[in-house]
């Protein structure tokens, strides 16, 4: 039986120690911090009683056939049980409507102008025959005489999407979602598809919040757990090095940051010169709990015009048991910068005058571990003999736990290319 050691006890590590134990290796993983990093909840006391918050607000896309679906399916034995997300809404130029996922929306986008939404039809089609997907954002619709009501829409989603402006992100990133909807369609399939296809239908929330997905993966590992950070790692030894102890390994997964590797182990310098460009973003998630009945139902916003743009989940609309009885849990999101603190409550305040505040709590984050930009993710098989990684800076499909799922199903793919499994 081959060992396994995995370091970093994050989704992406956690997801890896569980299926590489149900392709029956021996699995040591290697976490001083909280398990399950990002994806974690905890307790916040408010006036009325207590409030779960989740590190950050989340909502689990293509979960019905996407990777972490297939995850759970192949090697848990529990999962969460899951809420419909919902539709998603805009506060934008002085109105409140959903977002427009289709073509067809377009036609009955009253946040812009009829002139404006012929504009952004035809950028959506342009866009999809490009050929040169690398192209930024912004180069890309410099070409349309764009309102800057829909700039600051396509920056929001930038932000969100991403994880930074519209001046670094490929074109690739927003036809992300369409190639999975899409499969191996037909031409012609997809064109029907872009016409009509509305609200995302596989996106949800699990139930008791996102605890309970790293609760389910630990439940489903039965390997060794060690609480030490790695120090050092000797590639030619195949040994991992804490403070206080050595490890051995037949084959090792690293998922902590890639662009750290080159702290703990020798890699080549063009490695190393790679993985440094990676672009590390940071958001800010305010917490509030409110006597306050905001949403009377699923599916959560977009404010399109404030500064910081901000997306708002309302957490206890899928579970009730995450905020005291007649109290409702929101979680907004905002990109991160100097001062953020300080503006986005100014934005809540703007946005939501008559709220009142039973509870408030502040998170500073990482999403993911590589912001989607035009620098290239290095592949899940590194430069160094035996030794993989993993983690939402491999692979550019999705953000957050999907797209670490979708790591992890692409290393399992690497590990049987290369007889491991």
């Amino acid at each position: 039986m081959n060992h396994v050691i995995v370091i970093g006890g994050g989704i992406s590590g956690l997801l890896t120690a569980v299926a590489l134990q149900g392709e029956g290796k021996k699995v040591t993983l290697l976490e001083r911090g909280e398990l399950g990093n990002v994806v974690r909840s905890y307790p916040v006391e408010g006036d009325s009683g207590t409030y779960i918050v989740d590190t950050g607000p989340h909502i689990l896309t293509r979960l019905i056939s996407g990777p972490l679906r297939s995850l759970m399916d192949s090697y848990f034995i529990c999962e969460p049980s899951f809420a419909r997300h919902g539709d998603y809404y805009l506060r934008m130029n002085g109105m409140h409507c959903k977002f427009p996922w289709a073509l067809k929306d377009f036609l009955s986008f009253d946040a812009v102008s009829r002139e404006e939404r012929i504009t952004l039809i035809r950028c959506i089609v342009d866009g999809i025959l490009l050929p040169d997907k690398s192209l930024t954002v912004e180069q890309f619709i410099s070409r349309y005489d764009l309102a800057p009501h829909t700039k600051n829409l396509v920056a929001a989603l930038c932000y969100f999407l991403a994880g930074v402006s519209p001046g670094e992100v490929p074109i690739s990133r927003f036809w992300d979602s369409q190639k999975y909807k899409d499969g191996d369609a037909t031409m012609v399939k997809k064109a029907i598809s872009l016409l009509r296809q509305g609200t995302r239908q596989d996106q949800f929330y699990p139930v008791g919040g996102i605890q309970s997905i790293t609760d389910c993966a630990l439940a489903s590992f039965s390997g060794t757990i060690v609480r030490e950070e790695a120090t050092s790692i000797d590639a030619r030894e195949h040994v991992v090095c804490t403070e206080d102890h050595e490890y051995a390994y037949d084959f090792l997964v690293y998922s902590g940051m890639v662009k750290d590797l080159p702290g703990i182990t020798e890699v080549p310098s063009q490695y190393e010169a790679a993985v440094s460009q990676l672009k590390t973003t940071t958001a800010l998630a305010v917490w509030v709990g409110t006597p306050d009945t905001i949403f009377t139902g699923a599916g959560s916003e977009i404010w399109v015009d404030t500064d910081p743009p901000c997306w708002v989940v309302p957490t206890s609309v899928y579970d009730p048991e995450l905020s005291p009885e007649g109290h409702q849990l929101l979680g907004f999101a905002f990109p991160y910068e100097d001062a953020s603190e300080k503006k986005a409550l100014r934005a809540i305040e703007e946005t939501l005058p008559d709220l009142s505040i039973d509870m408030i709590h502040t998170q500073v984050l990482q999403p993911d571990k590589a912001a989607w930009t035009t620098v290239p993710f290095p592949s899940v098989k590194s430069p160094i003999p035996d030794l993989y990684v993993v983690g939402t800076d491999t692979v550019k499909k999705s953000m957050g736990i999907t797209r670490a799922s979708y790591s992890v199903v692409e290393l399992l793919r690497t590990l049987r290319g290369d007889s491991w499994l």
